[in-house]
């Protein structure tokens, strides 16, 4: 059973051909929704929960049993969109991005293995490619479900999401994104991108840590530079408590695709799942470079 399930009164599921399908995993759980283009709104959203997910075969195993008993993923959907969640993910300006090198850029910061499927993904707004890495387990399982579906990493609604709500990139700000495991932080200011990196993390200490790291290096007032944070592990009160008590300017972030809800779907908490309801705006690549090694 779904441990959330949001279904609006104007979901018509034979009419699903026309809409988006959104959905992300990681070990948390699977979470998905589903975005009517006719209506121009998201009308249904799910999410299960996993337990006792250690290592990826847990994770798929998991993933591949959800897919195959919810109703609404054997459903028809005129463009699907997958993300995955990683820490394996590189940004490369565009004027330097070389569709062809994409393992080249990885290898400055990762190592890749004959399991590993390369993607890239235009974040627009910033002028940058996100190249990431994805299991090829993972790859095949979601392509063998859905015929259409493309590849994300959280790196890109993430990112996206910071440059059109801070349009010029002109205010000052450290964006947050908790999620299990990781977290990704970005920031801007004096009309450009500054930083963009993820961290491990366990602790409320290891949190704090690295945000005050990361104001210490950009020489960010702590008392005055707000800090936004979104992403399902913002739901711990205790990781906010502690970022508020040394960084007063500390607050959720807003969700931009809150004017999308159906009336059913603005039960949810939004801001946890603010990359999911992001996706929909992202551009996609038209392929994958596989890498071989």
């Amino acid at each position: 059973m779904p441990e959330l399930n949001y279904i609006d009164k104007s979901f018509n599921r034979d009419a699903t051909a026309k809409c988006i399908l959104s959905v992300q995993a990681d070990q948390n759980g699977l979470a998905y929704c589903i975005f009517d283009s006719k209506l121009r709104s998201y009308v249904a959203f799910r999410k299960y929960r996993f337990d006792h997910v250690h290592l990826a075969g847990d994770l798929l195993r998991s993933i591949h049993g959800v897919l195959n008993r919810d109703e609404y993923l054997k459903l028809p959907y005129h463009e699907v969109r997958f993300l995955g969640y990683s820490q394996q993910s590189t940004l490369v300006p565009s004027v330097y991005f070389d569709q062809h090198a994409k393992d080249d850029y990885m290898e400055f910061n990762h190592s890749l293995g004959s399991e590993d499927e390369l993607f890239s993904n235009y974040i627009k707004p910033l002028g940058v490619y996100n190249v990431f890495v994805l299991s090829r387990d993972l790859v095949s399982l979601v392509s063998g479900h859905f015929k259409n579906a493309g590849f994300l990493q959280q790196a890109t609604p993430f990112l996206w999401h910071l440059a059109n709500q801070n349009r010029l990139l002109f205010k000052t700000r450290v964006y947050l994104g908790l999620n299990n495991g990781f977290f990704d932080v970005a920031a801007t200011g004096n009309e450009k991108f500054s930083l963009y990196n993820s961290f491990q993390y366990v602790s409320e200490t290891d949190l704090l840590y690295y945000v005050l790291y990361v104001y210490e290096q950009l020489k960010l007032n702590t008392d005055q530079i707000p800090l936004l944070i979104s992403g399902e592990l913002s739901k711990k009160l205790t990781f906010f408590e502690t970022l508020k008590k040394y960084l007063p300017a500390t607050r959720y972030d807003t969700v931009d695709e809150m004017q999308v809800l159906s009336p059913e779907l603005l039960q949810m908490t939004a801001r946890n799942y603010m990359n999911l309801l992001n996706l929909r705006n992202c551009e996609l690549s038209e392929e994958s470079i596989k890498a071989e090694r």
